[in-house]
């Protein structure tokens, strides 16, 4: 039972934590860097084009609320709960100091706490776009209302998303405690939901596809917040629906809360399942052939239902099954894999969405093929951790990168071709282009599994840093992660290019070898003289660039690039298995 003042008391933690998160990311400098940048620049964006039309602005007259409108934010509301519902399951199940919390509070306040900081959080997002959105209604359209009422909806919109997201991600985290199976795979699992949940995000983010569209989710009483915030502007709702928002949310708080409350005593009170109980342990405790062969059956048993053949080596088997098990016992530190991912490819669908089809085949035969080198090998020195004094003495530095590189070749090529292949089918590419794209996808496939381990130990990550609860978290240096997907990434376009429309890379080479530095001395050299002379130099090279005939140089082209990164991926190979020979703990 809650004690009396349980709401001042939950204000009071959820206001330290957040003050503990917010302290976190300003001490991250990278981090904090790529996070102001992200919320910045839109912002900025948006800015400069109020800025354009501010003369325009005020002129608008009124303008009916469209369902499109109003399925827009139930849609950004559904994402919102989607991800606060990933990071409740992973990362926000549990307060800090949680025996002494919950023993000096109930479980009532510390939950209400927990919903407070990520509700503060949100907001935080939120704050600068909220702020230019009620500094347009007040400024530029003279509605005072929305002085009040564009902060009241991002209230709202902030603290249901994260009262159902956390009713969501609870309801996962206790399921992850207290089945096995689902322990044991929750990587699977839960990479498989995330998958699919974005797939659907994206169909209704992307209307043009032709499946369904951001009007359907009109009807979600949460996206009647629009009415809401619009009352009193130029946009004219429906007050029936903005009062049927307001409802809605209170609901979503009052029964959300319940839930919430019942979830965390189910769960903070309830000892997890072990995940590698089972069949590893029975393996374990019933050797059939000496304790040392149970002991290796019981690692390639924690990775079921992924197998490595048994053609591969048994040092370097060993090696790649203990490389999965890890990726799936630490899910988060994946996140920071994915970042450089989600920031380009968020830029990307959003700038050519219409020219999806066109997109699909040829991004995944370049990220999927770098998501498959850099999945498991990106800090392998560091992902040791106190084991890798024994891991530098049981296996030599073959044996170590083979094994490092054995799950992206294993998993990750028949991923990569399956997938492309799929893609080119719905793209509207020549026979011969989509087979070409395959071949691409499994060579860049095999250039990045090459290419990982050299990076990851040259840029290694040894301390830990916190995400959420978890203060043991070992992802990999953000410098390797954009080093690697620059090293994929730029070569992988250019193949593309030389592909589908060799004429747009040779003009484009063109640019880059002679335009452009010509263009540079030109401005040094405007008078004349030796930045002059060379600038001429360079324009004649871009002329010749120009002159190449199209099919010498796309085959050219495609012979270097595919050269080097054969090169490259054998030096770095090399590379790697000689700085794991040479590797002192000194």
């Amino acid at each position: 039972m809650a004690e009396s003042g349980w709401t001042r008391h939950a204000f009071a933690i959820g206001i330290f934590e957040f003050r503990r998160s917010a302290r976190a990311l300003w001490n991250d400098k990278a981090r904090f860097g790529m996070t102001a940048f992200g919320l910045a620049f839109p912002a900025l964006l948006i800015t400069g084009g109020i800025v354009l039309f501010a003369d325009a602005i005020p002129e608008i007259e009124t303008i009916p609320l469209s369902n499109g409108i109003r399925g827009t934010i139930g849609l950004f509301w559904l994402f919102g709960v989607f991800l606060i519902g990933m990071r409740t399951a992973s990362a926000r199940t549990h307060i800090e100091a949680e025996p002494l919390m919950l023993t000096s509070v109930s479980a009532r306040t510390v939950a209400g706490g927990l919903v407070v900081a990520e509700t503060l959080r949100v907001l935080t997002y939120l704050s600068l776009y909220t702020l230019l959105a009620t500094g347009i209604a007040v400024i530029l359209l003279g509605s005072l209302p929305s002085l009040v009422l564009i902060p009241a909806t991002a209230v709202l919109f902030a603290v249901t998303a994260v009262v159902a997201g956390s009713v969501c991600g609870y309801a996962v985290a206790w399921l992850v405690a207290t089945s096995r199976f689902v322990a044991r795979h929750k990587t699977v699992l839960g990479g498989t939901a995330a998958v699919l949940l974005m797939g659907v995000y994206f169909l209704f983010l992307y209307p043009q596809l032709g499946i369904v569209s951001q009007s359907s989710l009109g009807w979600l009483p949460i996206a009647w917040l629009t009415d809401f915030a619009a009352i009193g502007s130029p946009l004219q709702g429906s007050s029936i629906r903005a009062g049927g928002a307001v409802l809605t949310s209170l609901f979503v708080l009052i029964a959300g809360g319940l839930i919430i409350e019942r979830e965390t005593i189910a769960f903070w009170y309830t000892d997890p399942v072990s995940p590698d109980s089972g069949e590893a342990t029975d393996n374990l405790d019933s050797p059939s052939d000496g304790t040392e062969s149970s002991r290796r059956d019981a690692l390639a048993a924690s990775v079921t239902p992924l197998v490595i053949p048994r053609l591969v080596a048994r040092p370097t088997r060993r090696v790649a099954e203990w490389t999965l098990l890890r990726t799936r016992r630490e899910p988060n530190r994946l996140t920071f894999v994915l970042t450089p991912l989600l920031a380009i490819g968020g830029s990307l669908l959003g700038s050519y969405a219409d020219s999806l089809t066109l997109l699909a085949a040829p991004a995944a035969a370049i990220v999927l093929a770098w998501l498959a080198g850099a999945l498991f090998a990106l800090n392998p020195l560091g992902d040791e951790g106190v084991v890798l004094p024994a891991t530098l003495t049981a296996v030599s530095g073959k044996q170590y990168v083979r094994g490092l590189m054995t799950p992206g070749l294993v998993f990750g090529f028949p991923i990569v071709v399956v997938i492309t292949a799929i893609a080119g089918v719905f793209s509207p590419y020549t026979l011969s282009q989509r087979i070409g794209l395959v071949v691409l996808g499994g060579f860049l496939t095999c250039v990045a599994v090459g290419t990982t381990p050299a990076i990851g130990m040259a840029l290694p990550r040894f301390s830990a840093i916190s995400i959420g609860q978890s203060d043991d978290v070992l992802p990999p240096r953000i410098s390797a992660t954009l080093i690697h997907f620059g090293l994929i990434g730029i070569p992988g376009s250019a193949l593309v290019m030389l592909l589908l429309v060799p004429e747009i890379a040779r003009g484009a080479l063109a640019v880059l070898v002679g335009t452009v530095p010509a263009f540079i001395l030109s401005v040094f050299g405007s008078s004349g003289g030796a930045f002059a002379s060379v600038a001429s130099g360079f324009r004649e090279i871009g002329d010749m660039v120009r002159a190449f005939g199209l099919i010498e140089f796309r085959i050219g082209g495609i012979i270097v690039l595919v050269l080097g990164g054969i090169v490259a991926a054998t030096v770095l190979y090399r590379h790697a298995i000689r700085r794991f020979d040479r590797y002192s703990l000194d």
